[in-house]
This record gives C-alpha cells, sequence and structure tokens, in this order.
C-alpha cells in the first residue's frame, strides 16, 4: 500500500476508535489529576462525546463492550491485576468471630481452622507490602487478601473508590488485621460529592477535608472489630515532595491517635538515613542491606519483606497479634 493511502488508513481507524470510545476516554480524563493534559483531553472529547451521544454510538459501543464481558461504566482505575478474589461471604459466621469494635481490644487468637485474616489496602506501596505479606504471614494460621490497586488514593473517588470497596473488604473478608498504605497519588485536588474539583492543594481547608477522609477509611476498615496499622509513606528521593508527604504522615499519625485499634507505623523516620534523609540502604547492626527500589519511592522485595515484619512487630505490640502468625 502506498504510504499516503497507509497514513490514512490509520488516521481514519484512530478517529473511529476515538468515536467508539470517547466516552470511557472522557471518563479518564475526568478522573485525571488537574492541568493542561486534563483540561486539552476534555476540550477535545466533550464534542466527540455529544456526537456519539445523539448518533447513537455511544449505546452500540456500550452494548459491544458487555457482549465482551466488560462493563462501560465501570470505574477507570483500580486495575485487578494482584489482586485476590474476597470471599462472597464472611467465613465462620459473625457469632464466631471478632466482637463490634471496642477500644483496647486484641486481635483474636487464629486457631488452624479459624485463620487470622490479613487484609492489605491501598495504592502499588500497598502492592508491594501484599506480595511480601504471602511470605510474612505463615499461611497455616493466616490468610492474606492482597487489595492493593496502583495509581488510586483518597483524593479522587471518581478513579477509584475506597470507600466503597473499603465496606466491601470488611463485608466479605472480614479481616482481624488491616495493613493500609495509601496517599502516594494523593498530592491532587480532592473531588467532592457534588462534583466540584478543589485546586488548592496542600491548603488549610484541603489537610482538614483530607483528614476527614482518612477517618472515615479508618471507621470503616474499624467497623466491625479489625485492627488497623496504617503504614506512613516513606521518605523519597526527590526533596521537593518532603513537606507535602510529611503533612500527610501528620494526618495519618493524628487519625491513628484518635480512633480505637488504629496504629500508625512511621516509615519515614525508620527507614531515614542517620541524619533524616532519603536513604535506599537500611542498617541493622552491622549488617546493611538495600531495601529501596531505582525509582526512590517505592522499596524492593527485601525492603517490603522488612517494612511488612515490623509493621507485624507494631501489631504485636498495640493489638496483641499472636507472634506465631509470622516470625519464622
Amino acid at each position: 500500500m502506498p504510504a499516503g493511502r497507509a497514513l490514512v488508513v490509520i488516521l481514519v481507524t484512530l478517529l473511529v476508535w476515538a468515536l467508539l470510545y470517547a466516552p470511557e476516554l472522557r471518563r479518564s480524563a475526568e478522573a485525571a489529576p488537574t492541568g493542561t493534559r486534563r483540561t486539552v483531553s476534555l476540550a477535545i472529547l466533550n464534542p466527540l462525546v455529544w456526537f456519539t451521544d445523539h448518533t447513537g454510538l455511544t449505546a452500540a459501543a456500550n452494548t459491544a463492550s458487555r457482549a465482551a464481558g466488560r462493563d462501560p461504566n465501570a470505574e477507570v482505575g483500580g486495575v485487578n491485576v494482584g489482586v485476590d478474589p474476597l470471599p462472597s461471604a464472611p467465613p465462620g459466621g459473625e457469632q464466631e468471630h471478632h466482637q463490634k469494635i471496642v477500644k483496647d481490644t486484641d486481635i483474636r487468637e487464629p486457631t488452624p481452622d479459624k485463620q487470622l485474616r490479613v487484609a492489605i489496602v491501598g495504592d502499588s506501596l500497598a502492592q508491594g507490602v501484599g506480595f511480601a505479606a504471602d511470605s510474612v504471614f505463615k499461611p497455616f494460621w493466616s490468610e492474606v487478601f492482597k487489595q492493593g490497586r496502583i495509581s488510586t488514593g483518597l483524593a479522587r473517588p471518581d478513579y477509584f473508590n475506597w470507600m466503597a470497596q473499603m465496606h466491601t473488604i470488611v463485608d466479605r473478608a472480614d479481616p482481624d488485621l488491616i495493613l493500609v498504605m495509601i496517599g502516594e497519588n494523593d498530592n491532587q485536588g480532592l473531588l467532592y460529592p457534588d462534583g466540584t474539583l478543589e485546586q488548592d492543594i496542600g491548603t488549610f481547608d484541603w489537610a482538614e477535608h483530607y483528614q476527614e477522609r482518612v477517618q472515615r477509611f479508618a471507621k470503616i476498615a474499624t467497623s466491625e472489630g479489625g485492627h488497623v496499622v496504617w503504614i506512613g509513606l516513606p521518605n523519597v528521593s526527590d526533596k521537593s515532595r518532603w513537606d507535602f508527604i510529611q503533612k500527610q504522615n501528620a494526618i495519618f499519625q493524628s487519625v491513628a491517635d484518635e480512633l480505637p485499634n488504629v496504629s500508625y507505623f512511621d516509615t519515614w523516620n525508620t527507614f531515614a538515613s542517620s541524619g533524616g534523609g532519603y536513604s535506599a540502604f537500611y542498617r541493622d547492626g552491622t549488617q546493611v542491606s538495600e531495601i529501596r527500589a531505582p525509582d526512590g519511592v517505592h522499596f524492593n522485595t527485601d525492603g517490603y519483606t522488612l517494612l511488612t515484619e515490623k509493621a507485624a512487630q507494631l501489631a504485636t505490640k498495640d493489638f496483641n497479634l499472636d507472634p506465631k502468625t509470622y516470625t519464622p
């Protein structure tokens, strides 16, 4: 095919694809962080969606998506890769499990037939914790539900609704221990129920509203008697982000100090260098090991294992988690 004709075919194909998927593309753009890219995308996609809605193309594309097993109106975020399926109903029955939340209650003692149920929730940092938890927690005494979802957070429920998902996790998995690590993607405007998007990131109002979300999320997690270890965000190699992350961590700790059965694990100071800065290495006595990933944000396999072990140790200290569930 001549080059000119090939170019025309490519352009026509892209145009048809854009028309068929314009509603989904617009939903993705609406859920993106505020900025020039989002504004330009919506300016292009809004007229396309108007055209497809009025010509019946949207209805036809949605029918084809459903026939292929896809929900065209599903959340745009929270890809299921690495996420464990949840039970259809809580195992064992509510009366056989833990009590409704009471301040300073202990985690129940697991047995081989009533294992400790551990849920790992949050963003890509939590995904790493989840994979480490599979090896840290003993399968004889515990069952791990990996629920970390990349690129998610509490700021934008239109991208992924963590409040609703936490309700689902509590209702269906009924976890005894919940390890939360979230917030890496929350350096953006907060979307409110009325559809407004707060632009002033990091202001007093933003912090107040963000703390309300953290508190509501923690209350949902502990609503049926579960215990939460909220893992704070680690320091990162990019120093320009330190101030905002430390504000987030202060919010996480404040909520943990206020609510029953919620503890805060300080990763910032635990894994910082001796001078309080970023370090890719961790010293344990005379042994030094590399624990951070090359991106300067995430941990490597050894780092996630160490982090998860320390979170479990905190649960033992604060909630009397039986060490036999995770010690070698």
